[in-house]
């Protein structure tokens, strides 16, 4: 008999790469195996979700604000409504498991899952341990991560294991440089710098391209990828390409396409550049989890923090990396061995284990 898995997570981009990277395995394995989403209705994940012919339910937002707002009064009502609403999707589809990778989407699901003596397992992407796992750990079997940690970060939940993060692009065939660049229309012999700020993208980094962008053209093309509903649009000029968002394919593409990459630092993306062995130069939100993922990444990436000088040094380490091609494959080769990757493979030979076997 086929297994019903349970996929949740969405608001960003991150918590959802992971589980699309361990669909694709997980469906060439066991093709009997049925799939479902549960996601948000306004996050960036549906559209990848449905391409991949996954259903796709939604469930009422429930995050809790980070700041003082009225939405603290209302929140508790939204979480009873998500609740309510997770509860109803499993008792229609009862899945066999539910696994998440973060986000504020996954905890009523897994709590109601939980009531309902449904096995849950969680990916843990960011050093920091997110607030949506640790409200969790109870209920799981097992919380992997992609860090190994001195102590146990996840002290309710009996197992946690280090794995290989899954990843999209693990066994691809990306392009040849010049022909990435063909595809963009950039001249091949010059060099391209991709600006990415994750899947809602980053208005720091929209703005250090886009009010400069004179100035970077005069040593680099840029391509560009702002986010859903974040351009300003700046007219359009030679050797700058921009784009609110980008398929797997193209992003692979963009990804050959240049010699720097500037991102966001989010594991989700950061297991992308490792996996691709790309020269990265980090830039985390400030006062967030991911300057703990810079922190823990000292000799694998050039780590730029958020400032009102946001665009010089941005343009003073591009231009340093641009002349320094030793320096580049180094960061490239310390990247993709400090964060490992693979195909999905290590995680379902967990995940496997709390399963019903597939009898046929």
């Amino acid at each position: 008999m086929a297994r019903t898995i349970a996929l949740v997570g969405g608001g960003t981009m991150g918590p959802t790469a992971p589980l699309l990277a361990l669909h694709a395995f997980w469906s060439r394995q066991r093709p009997r195996d049925k799939f479902i989403w549960i996601g948000t209705q306004e996050g960036p994940e549906r559209k990848p979700v449905e391409a991949r012919g996954i259903p796709f339910y939604t469930i009422p937002s429930a995050k809790i604000p980070r700041y003082l707002t009225t939405k603290l009064i209302t929140w508790p009502f939204d979480y009873l409504k998500a609740r309510r609403a997770a509860g109803n999707l499993l008792d229609e589809h009862r899945p066999d498991i539910v696994i998440g990778a973060g986000g504020f989407t996954q905890v009523p699901v897994i709590r109601a899952a939980a009531r309902r003596y449904i096995p849950c397992v969680v990916h843990q992407l960011d050093f920091q341990p997110g607030w949506s796992n640790l409200a969790v750990q109870k209920y799981c079997k097992v919380i992997t991560t992609s860090f190994v940690y001195h102590n146990k970060k996840f002290r309710n939940c009996k197992e946690e294991k280090q794995i290989a993060t899954p990843n999209r692009f693990v066994g691809s065939n990306p392009p040849e440089t010049k022909l990435a660049k063909q595809h963009f229309g950039f001249d091949t012999k010059a060099p391209v710098i991709l600006v990415i700020g994750g899947g809602t993208g980053s208005r720091a980094l929209n703005q250090a391209v886009e009010t400069n962008i004179g100035k970077w053209l005069e040593k680099t093309q840029v391509l560009h990828i702002t986010g859903r509903n974040r351009s300003e649009n700046p007219p359009e000029q030679l050797g700058y390409k921009r784009f609110e968002f980008l398929d797997r394919d193209e992003l692979l593409q963009a990804y050959s396409a240049a010699d720097i990459v500037i991102s966001r630092a989010g594991m989700g993306g950061i297991t992308d550049l490792a996996t691709l062995s790309k020269p990265t130069i980090l830039v985390p939100i400030k006062n967030s989890h991911q300057e703990k993922n810079t922190r823990h990444l000292p000799i694998a990436t050039i780590e730029v923090k958020e400032s009102e000088n946001l665009f010089e040094d941005l343009y003073k380490n591009v231009l340093r990396l641009l002349k320094d091609p030793s320096k580049r494959k180094k960061l490239a080769h310390e990247l993709h061995c400090t964060v490992p990757t693979d195909n999905g493979r290590e995680w379902t030979s967990i995940i496997e284990s709390y399963l019903p076997e597939d009898l046929e």
